[in-house]
């Protein structure tokens, strides 16, 4: 990947540190249940914890690459979009579990969570799964006889089916848990732009720039087409609030002081 897309980590930073802040003050803010961060508990103990890991092991992962400990800081590496896409399916889960409530006694928490901690989410862990597949072909490289127009392919093949994977849950079996995040589909754009353009030779124009190129487009396409249809659900389909919600499916960290009798 080209040495200016680096800089893009300082925009997912950023955004992880503004969804981080929000966890923080949702320990201040109360709902009719207790803390807001826990009632319901749309983010456990274990999201936070993985989040913990993530960070530990890419601060492991830097000494170990200077130090030419490829495979080691490889395997570091791979933690990141392995535990970020496990944060992003408890995320998903469980906001869904408790839109309903949520909905009624605190509508705020679905849009936060949705734009702003599962984009945040799904920003860094397709970023970092982008790198860690690229490093997977560093380790192919020189722990392997393999050539580099192979290993580009192999890198590339990767990268292709976790895209047709992610917008085939997208858009066709997870569309309700996951229509709302919008954020993959430029992180992928631009890193398989910087792919491009590290390895566009005028003169020797190569076949694995070419598919590049083409994932490229296939992707901005997925784009539009996603687009256009979270408007069309967001048209036909608006928020479902069911009138009689009660608490009994909604997982909580505290219990309600008292309970109110029903009527004679």
């Amino acid at each position: 990947m080209d040495r200016w897309s680096e800089n893009y980590w300082i925009i997912i930073d950023l955004w992880s540190k503004c969804w981080l802040v929000y966890a923080v003050v949702g320990i201040f803010k109360r709902n009719v249940l207790g803390p807001e961060c826990c009632n319901p508990e749309v983010h456990p103990p274990l999201f936070y914890l993985m989040w913990a890991t993530i960070n530990f092991s890419r601060i492991c992962s830097v000494p170990l690459w200077d130090q030419h400990f490829i495979l080691v800081a490889v395997l570091f590496k791979w933690i990141l979009p392995v535990y970020s896409f496990s944060m992003l399916y408890i995320s998903y889960s469980n906001l869904h579990q408790h839109k309903a409530w949520l909905a009624i006694n605190n509508p705020s928490v679905i849009h936060l969570t949705r734009y702003l901690t599962q984009n945040g989410l799904a920003m860094f862990a397709w970023w970092s799964l982008l790198h860690a597949v690229v490093d997977l072909g560093v380790v192919l490289k020189y722990y392997t006889a393999m050539t580099d127009p192979l290993i580009s392919t192999v890198v590339l093949s990767i990268i292709f089916i976790c895209v047709i994977t992610w917008f085939s849950l997208q858009s066709v079996f997870c569309a309700k848990y996951m229509r709302h995040t919008f954020t993959v589909h430029a992180v992928l754009i631009l890193g398989l732009g910087s792919m491009f353009t590290s390895s566009y030779r005028v003169q020797n124009f190569s076949v694995n720039t070419a598919i590049c190129g083409i994932v490229m487009i296939l992707v901005t396409i997925m784009s539009f087409i996603h687009l256009i249809q979270a408007c069309v659900e967001k048209t036909h389909t608006p928020l479902a609030v069911e009138p009689n919600g009660n608490l009994g499916n909604c997982v909580t960290v505290c219990d309600l002081e008292g309970n109110i009798k029903p009527k004679q």
